[in-house]
């Protein structure tokens, strides 16, 4: 058997595993929500069980990372010394890199976001003086415009499907739960990006409200790769 044939036989097993692991993320999602919907338990018993599925969501996480890392792995094996296959890994890294699952580094910014220090819960301005989420996705749109390749914030990765909400005082991004002050990455032209602090910018705007806003032009920054399950269940492609 010939070096091509291992590497793809390699290949496809790691996908055909890899799809397992995923489908065993998503079943263990869809029965916590049946299970957490249908049973009328007590605080307690309700809590005990989150952490169960919880565990086991993050279980089946780990596992998929582990075959990720053996997939590279094979791939780095299969086109040692061979130009073709090279080729192919360069372009595969590449598209990696788009879709958020490489850890990346290069010039840019880093910004830091943070409630206004004179907050106060009897402030009749409270809510102008806090970070919102829809604060944050200004931010990130306008470092978009400006040329930004990669976007991270507090170490959680931006990609085409990540969700930036508020849930009561608290901003989640990705789903996990984020604070004050909000560090956000992003690599690009540093001229580029940290034009977003021009007059009349949204950042001026915030700074009127008392929030304080840091942009700081860096020779390197490291983003972070996604780290959960990147799914579909609506695109196919197209023979």
């Amino acid at each position: 058997m010939n070096k091509k044939t291992v590497a793809i036989t390699l290949g496809i097993m790691c996908a055909l595993l890899t799809s397992g692991i995923i489908i065993q993320v998503n079943t263990i999602e869809e029965n916590h929500v049946t299970t957490t919907t249908s049973r009328r338990t007590s605080n307690s018993e309700l809590k005990d069980e989150v952490i169960k599925w919880k565990g086991k969501y993050e279980q089946a996480n780990e596992e998929l990372q582990k075959v990720q890392e053996e997939i590279e792995n094979t791939r780095k094996i299969a086109t040692k010394d061979n130009n073709d296959y090279t080729e192919t890994e360069e372009n595969l890294n590449k598209i990696n890199a788009l879709l958020g699952l490489t850890e990346l580094t290069g010039e840019g910014v880093v910004i830091t976001v943070e409630d206004s220090a004179t907050a106060s819960i009897n402030d009749e301005n409270l809510s102008s003086e806090l970070v919102h989420n829809t604060d944050i996705i200004e931010l990130v749109n306008e470092l978009k415009n400006a040329g930004a390749e990669a976007i991270a914030i507090n170490g959680q990765r931006i990609i085409s499907n990540s969700y930036i909400n508020c849930v009561g005082s608290v901003i989640t991004v990705n789903g996990e739960k984020l604070n004050s002050p909000f560090i956000i990455s992003a690599i690009g032209n540093r001229a580029s990006l940290s034009s977003i602090t021009r007059p009349g910018s949204y950042i001026e705007l915030m700074e009127e409200d008392g929030i304080t806003v840091k942009v700081e032009k860096v020779s390197s920054v490291v983003i972070p790769k996604y780290k959960k399950v990147i799914s579909s269940k609506y695109m196919k492609i197209k023979q």
